[in-house]
């Protein structure tokens, strides 16, 4: 490990000053450090280069490795989380034992914990018109909160579904504790591959969440006369016009986790259901 990058949420390091003390742990080890042009403290000028760097100290909450992830799971860069927010899913250490973190890397006294993607792109007809990647979730959506959308489901290239909803979200196994568990989709592994269809709030008793395989693509032609939207992650991205069709299957990029500790999901997910439950 020489060079590391440091992505911080802002808004949850104040004055960066969690920012400036990871930097200054991994100078005491030898090792570079550059900063993500949102979370540049004063006085620093080294900008990531994500195809440059051997693993990325992220600072916040889960939303905060979300957005990490999307750059760096494009050059298979490994993620330690460093905890400012509530308890979540993504994060791994608290910044208080930040110390004992790097020594365990260094050490290699760690294992790096691989999550699937999403590689989401709108055609029209043959016509590519928008692509990207995701950690969470797809999500065609409605705009129009009053009125349903209707759309057709296929996948790996057989009609699934017809349905009127408020939208369909496809989502991994990491987001299925996301905006996936809120549409009432199961919780799974993030150890499993596989790809989540779930449609939101649908007017008709048999539609239900699908789980598919990791090969399969998933394809949604939505219309709406309110108009649709299409969001990743909970970031509204573009509107999709009718006619217009979302592809959506796994990405060839994965997120790599630093982890220290083996089978923490299960006892992750009970503290999370307590902390929900008070």
């Amino acid at each position: 490990m020489k060079n590391v990058g440091i992505y911080a949420n802002p808004c949850k390091d104040a004055n960066l000053e969690g920012t400036k003390l990871v930097a200054q742990r991994l100078r005491a080890h030898g090792i570079c450090v550059s900063f993500d042009e949102g979370s540049l403290p004063d006085g620093e000028i080294n900008i990531i280069d994500y195809s440059n760097i051997d693993c990325l100290f992220v600072l916040g909450g889960d939303g905060t490795l979300l957005k990490a992830a999307l750059n760096s799971g494009l050059f298979g860069v490994r993620i330690l989380g460093i905890n400012l927010g509530r308890l979540g899913f993504l994060t791994e250490v608290e910044l208080g034992d930040i110390d004992i973190a790097i020594r365990r890397i260094l050490e290699d006294d760690c294992f790096v914990e691989e999550r699937i993607m999403l590689h989401g792109s709108v055609y029209d007809g043959d016509e590519k018109r928008f692509e990207v990647e995701a950690l969470n979730d797809v999500a065609v959506l409605k705009k129009d909160v009053s009125r349903m959308i209707s759309l057709e489901l296929s996948i790996g290239g057989a009609l699934a579904d017809h349905v009127a909803c408020d939208g369909m979200l496809v989502s991994t196994p990491t987001g299925s504790t996301g905006y996936s568990l809120s549409a009432g989709g199961p919780i799974l592994s993030p150890k499993l591959k596989c790809l989540l269809a779930t449609p939101i709030c649908p007017h008709s008793l048999h539609s239900r969440t699908l789980v598919v395989s990791e090969e399969d693509e998933i394809i949604i032609r939505p219309t709406a006369p309110g108009g649709i939207v299409l969001t990743t992650d909970g970031v509204q991205l573009r509107e999709i016009d009718n006619g217009e069709m979302v592809r959506i299957k796994r990405s060839r990029h994965a997120a790599r986790f630093i982890r220290f500790h083996e089978n923490y999901f299960y006892p992750l997910l009970r503290s999370k259901f307590l902390n929900w439950d008070r």
